[in-house]
């Protein structure tokens, strides 16, 4: 489901089928506030969901996150497969540290997570590593393009869009009405942060009407609606209909069910990372 089609669900459920309370805007605000809910509620499931890896090279011993990293789950030296385990307390880290990685050295180092970066406790450690991570799902748009073209799609310059460079990469767009309307899942390959001007595959102009797809699983998509429907229920200055507010309140809990149900059937009981020897 796009996020026009959220929004435009959305709308019927909280019976503002015009704005009136809620804009465009502040209604997914609340979808992406819900969105992130559900990716923390993903993540915390078996099934590498949102599990992907990328090779990083430390410099002076400080291994720097990728942009898209949520939350780090396994990183190892990338040429001798030794796991490198960080620390949950800095407090205790030691002050002397062992010299920097270097063949006779045969422990397992450790690092120290520090905001975006992983820190490891040797001096001087530059050895390539691997990190497996959960990445962070990027925000929801929904809107009409503010310029379009053959490949080229623009975001609306009032979308709250993110002015990051690469930000949108991957993600997949539905065109729900105006030129290139019926285009499903078209994937941003290349995404400009100062204009918004997106890279994709199709043709479209100023009038096309765009979604972005949330990259959680299709079947998460009822419970960011759900979420956000609650959100935008529980609206401020209005007289809130309690038979109303409780059904969606009841709907958001039989949708988290369902999708829990769903999410314990990919890899049943299996934590997120089993370190093997070689060989097994």
């Amino acid at each position: 489901m796009d996020t026009y089609s959220m929004l435009q669900l959305l709308r019927d459920q909280i019976a503002e089928a015009s704005a009136s309370h809620w804009s465009d805007i502040n209604l997914v605000r609340r979808l992406n506030i819900a969105q992130r809910k559900v990716a923390v509620f993903v993540q915390n499931y078996p099934g590498a969901w949102l599990l992907k890896s990328a090779n990083l090279t430390p410099v002076a011993s400080v291994i720097t996150l990728p942009q898209d990293c949520a939350k780090p789950v396994y990183l190892e030296e990338t040429t001798s497969g030794k796991p490198i385990a960080w620390l949950s307390n800095v407090k205790v880290r030691r002050v002397s540290r062992t010299v920097g990685a270097s063949g006779w050295w045969s422990g397992a180092p450790e690092a120290y997570p520090l905001l975006g970066t992983l820190e490891v406790n040797q001096a001087s450690y530059t050895t390539g590593v691997t990190l497996w991570y959960d990445v962070r799902v990027p925000d929801l748009i929904a809107g009409m393009a503010s310029a379009g073209a053959a490949l080229s799609l623009t975001f609306p310059v009032n979308a709250n869009v993110k002015h990051i460079d690469d930000y949108y990469n991957g993600v997949g767009i539905d065109i729900d009405a105006g030129t290139g309307a019926g285009t499903v899942g078209d994937i941003i390959t290349d995404y400009t942060g100062a204009d918004g001007k997106c890279v994709v595959s199709g043709t479209y102009g100023a009038d096309t009407v765009f979604g972005t797809i949330s990259r959680l699983p299709e079947e998460a998509h009822p419970l960011i609606l759900a979420e956000a429907t609650v959100l935008a229920v529980a609206k401020p200055s209005s007289n809130i209909d309690k038979e109303v507010f409780q059904y969606y309140v009841n709907e958001r809990r039989d949708v988290k069910r369902d999708l829990q149900e769903w999410l314990e059937t990919r890899i049943k009981g299996h934590g997120r990372v089993e370190i093997t020897e070689e060989g097994f």
